[in-house]
This record gives C-alpha cells, sequence and structure tokens, in this order.
C-alpha cells in the first residue's frame, strides 16, 4: 500500500494583520475604561463608585463580544481567528490598563498586577471573542 503523507507546512503567523484588526477596540476599550476610572475616582459614593470593578468588567466583554462579532463579519466563524484576535487585545488591553495604575502612585501590587491582570483579560477576552463565534453560529435563520 502506497500512502501520501501530506505534510503540514506551517508559516508563521503575520501578527500585524491581528494588531490592525483589534486596534479599534482596543484604544476604545482603554479610553473607555480609563475614563470611567477617572470620572468615578471624582465620586465619594454611589451606585457606579461601590460597583467600579463590575462596570469595567462589563465595558471588557462588550468590547470583546464586539471584537467576536466583527470576526464573523470579515472571517467566517473562524474560532482560531477569534481566539488569537481576542487574546491579542486582552493582552494589549489589560498591559495598557494595568499601567496606566500607576498614574495614582507607585505600589508593590501594582507590579504584581502588570503580569495577573494582562494575564487574566488576555484569557477573557479570547473566551469572550470565541464564545460570541458559537453563540452567532446558532442564530436562527
Amino acid at each position: 500500500m502506497n500512502r501520501v503523507h501530506s505534510a503540514k507546512i506551517w508559516e508563521p503567523i503575520d501578527f500585524t494583520i491581528y494588531f490592525s484588526f483589534v486596534k479599534w477596540f482596543v484604544i476604545a476599550g482603554i479610553v473607555l475604561e480609563i475614563l470611567f476610572r477617572i470620572w468615578t475616582s471624582r465620586l465619594s459614593g454611589g451606585l457606579f463608585y461601590e460597583q467600579l470593578e463590575v462596570v469595567t468588567w462589563m465595558i471588557r466583554i462588550i468590547i470583546f463580544a464586539l471584537l467576536g462579532w466583527r470576526v464573523v463579519l470579515n472571517f467566517g466563524h473562524s474560532a482560531a481567528v477569534a481566539a488569537m484576535s481576542g487574546a491579542i487585545a486582552g493582552f494589549i488591553f489589560g498591559l495598557a490598563i494595568s499601567i496606566s495604575r500607576f498614574g495614582s502612585g507607585i505600589a508593590v501590587w501594582k507590579f504584581f498586577n502588570i503580569i495577573t491582570e494582562t494575564t487574566i483579560i488576555t484569557i477573557v477576552g479570547s473566551l469572550i471573542a470565541v464564545l460570541m463565534i458559537y453563540i452567532l453560529s446558532f442564530k436562527l435563520e
């Protein structure tokens, strides 16, 4: 028996395509979250002041869901593209937000926060974008 083995040819990933694809979502998310944090820092109390982290996570989830929707519009139902786009967007978003926390002063926990917050937002960004791919694949016709 002659079996033809087809070798899969691996090509390097061109990250510039992903960066250009996610840049407006990342910029919008960073600006929204930083403006929201500045606005709530001026409040002395109230619903938004007490629930700062809940609202910031809602902003992040909405940004990543919109990113997943844009992946469907541009690339179809590709979970790999959504995962990579969400991970790159989450990494940049998390890194920028964790570095922006140094604006109020330097503390030891903020250095550890660079690693943890960036990692968590990267994972969440990837999961939300892939989840949107699957949710939009079940749409009713």
